[in-house]
């Protein structure tokens, strides 16, 4: 009998699948990676180089309470001569992908060396790049 599904053969091709693991999971798991580059960068005190590798060259940065910087060059400006904090810690809660566009939600923490500390919330918008994906909207309270 020629049959068009076979159980053994769906069963070998849903655990292929299983194996190379989802492009939505890979994309979680780097947006993961370059949120804790960036927050590396900020506790070495070095935002501004690390621009290039965690915003799109069209990004736009909403920080409470200031005007909107927009573009990759501008936000490594503002950044300019940051001083390094003790701490960092952006704890991603709710992440969305679809096709090359993708969202995250969360909450933040940062502390200065002299033990000032500041908490809130955020919400990105990414986008995948030809490097790989890049903040490309960000705000926070």
């Amino acid at each position: 009998m020629n049959r068009l599904f076979s159980p053994g053969a769906a069963l070998l091709t849903a655990m292929a699948l299983a194996a190379c693991g989802s492009p939505r999971a890979a994309a979680i798991e780097e947006i993961r990676e370059v949120s804790e580059r960036w927050e590396a960068a900020l506790v070495a005190g070095t935002p501004s180089s690390a621009v290039a590798d965690v915003f799109t060259e069209d990004a736009l940065r909403m920080p409470a309470g200031s005007p909107p910087v927009r573009g990759r060059s501008a936000i490594a400006a503002a950044l300019e001569g940051a001083v390094p904090l003790a701490e960092a810690s952006f704890d991603l809660e709710d992440v969305g992908v679809e096709g090359d566009v993708a969202y995250a939600a969360g909450s933040y923490r940062v502390r200065s060396a002299a033990g000032d500390e500041q908490t809130g919330k955020f919400l990105e918008v990414w986008r995948r790049t030809p490097a790989g994906w890049r903040i490309h909207r960000v705000m926070w309270d």
